[in-house]
């Protein structure tokens, strides 16, 4: 004979805030003013549990229009696919649907949450999956204030976790700064900017300027850019990466001076070697496998002293954990559209993103740079940004090229020796 496994026990607000000796005020329904001018914690719940969600579809259609480059599992998704996934998350057997925090006042954090439509960033997105519901307006919050508001949202979340076995609907955080694994990504409208177009112009130069072409050739000033029609180059894929939790497909490009914008994620392309991009799956699995769980752990021993007000400890690992989630995101975002640079066999005939050149100076003698995308620039290894001004003067030289390059200090002449 089966049982069946002993449901959660219902929570309420009110009843979590005390069992963490807060002084608990409210409740207040949603969207009116809070007069909690203080930092401290809220709680959103319905009056009571929902077995089964309602998710405004016209609230999603909204979201969708406002942030143009949100995605699900990497595609765009239907209303229904979007109302599909949310509704994975709803607990039916909880009132409970958020839980926050604000370090200088509730009543502001709050305010700022009522005004932000759903998709934007501004000026509040806490909770911005609460916006996704049609009864919301049924929705009440509790709050408290509190010396230590995000010791506390992290107490009352790991309270109703270990309850619950889940985060509430509206959290995406888990105590400890670990993003909930929902698939979406880009879901506020700023988080890629707009899709730009390149045009290609082709313009043959008349006799006068031919001429002049000629001339100033001869003078080791550099020529004016004659622009040829071309056909953009096949884009083609890598397998996903081996390396790191967040391994992708990479879109690859030919080493070409003539790069040639292609439809896609609608952000600007991180270029990369194979080298870097091996790099960053390196320290991103760095940070998330052994980092991360360190500085969690650190949390936890320096909460267990007690009176946080004075611990350095804590401060410090707060601060370390802050840092670390931001690098986390920075990296996730820069392999999410990293363009790599293929390596080509085609000889040294002219420089292109991802050529080692060999240039030679009056002044500083023979040396060389590499061509790289801005993100892994680094000159004390030679490795120059193509968009940095010795990169474009370089791009689409050959061997025996004198090319004039403007730097802080006056002018340089630059002889290429050689392109690997």
């Amino acid at each position: 004979m089966t049982t069946n496994p002993t449901p959660a026990p219902l929570l309420s607000g009110r009843d979590l805030l005390r069992a963490n000796d807060l002084p608990v005020e409210g409740p207040i329904a949603w969207g009116r003013p809070v007069s909690g001018s203080a930092p401290g914690v809220f709680i959103v719940e319905l009056p009571a549990p929902a077995p089964k969600v309602s998710i405004d579809p016209d609230a999603i259609r909204d979201w969708l229009s406002r942030a143009p480059g949100l995605r699900l599992d990497g595609t765009r998704p239907t209303v229904a696919d979007l109302q599909s996934r949310l509704a994975s998350f709803w607990l039916p057997g909880q009132a409970i649907l958020f839980i926050g925090s604000s370090q200088k006042s509730v009543g502001a954090r709050l305010a700022g949450m009522y005004k932000t439509p759903l998709g934007e960033r501004r000026p509040q997105p806490t909770g911005y999956w609460l916006k996704t519901l049609h009864d919301l307006n049924k929705a009440r919050i509790w709050w408290a204030p509190a010396s230590d508001p995000e010791l506390y949202e992290d107490t009352l979340l790991e309270a109703f976790i270990k309850a619950a076995g889940a985060l509430p609907y509206a959290v995406l955080v888990r105590p400890g700064g670990q993003g909930r694994d929902h698939g979406l990504t880009a879901p506020l409208h700023d988080e890629i900017a707009p899709p730009v177009k390149v045009t290609r112009v082709t313009r043959v130069p008349d006799a006068n300027e031919e001429a002049m072409l000629i001339a100033s050739s001869r003078s080791n000033a550099r020529p004016p850019i004659r622009v040829r029609k071309t056909t953009p180059r096949k884009v083609t894929k890598l397998p996903p990466a081996s390396v790191g939790p967040s391994a992708i497909e990479t879109p690859v490009v030919r080493r070409s001076s003539k790069v040639v914008a292609k439809g896609g994620p609608a952000m600007a392309p991180i270029h990369l070697t194979a080298e870097g991009l091996a790099a960053l799956h390196t320290e991103l699995t760095e940070l998330t496998d052994r980092r991360r769980p360190e500085v969690i752990q650190r949390i936890k021993s320096a909460r267990e002293l007690g009176d946080l007000s004075e611990n350095a400890d804590y401060e410090a690992a707060r601060k370390e954990q802050s840092f670390l989630e931001g690098r986390v995101q920075q990296l996730e975002q820069m392999i999410k559209y990293a363009v790599m640079i293929e390596a080509s066999n085609e000889g040294g005939s002219e420089v292109v993103l991802g050529s080692t050149v060999v240039i030679e100076t009056d002044r500083h003698g023979e040396e060389t740079f590499t061509i790289v995308g801005s993100a892994e620039a680094d000159a004390a290894a030679g490795k120059i940004s193509f968009t940095s001004p010795i990169g474009r003067a370089l791009l689409g030289r050959h061997p025996g090229e004198t090319i004039r390059v403007l730097v802080p200090s006056g002018s340089l002449d630059y002889k290429v020796v050689a392109v690997k």
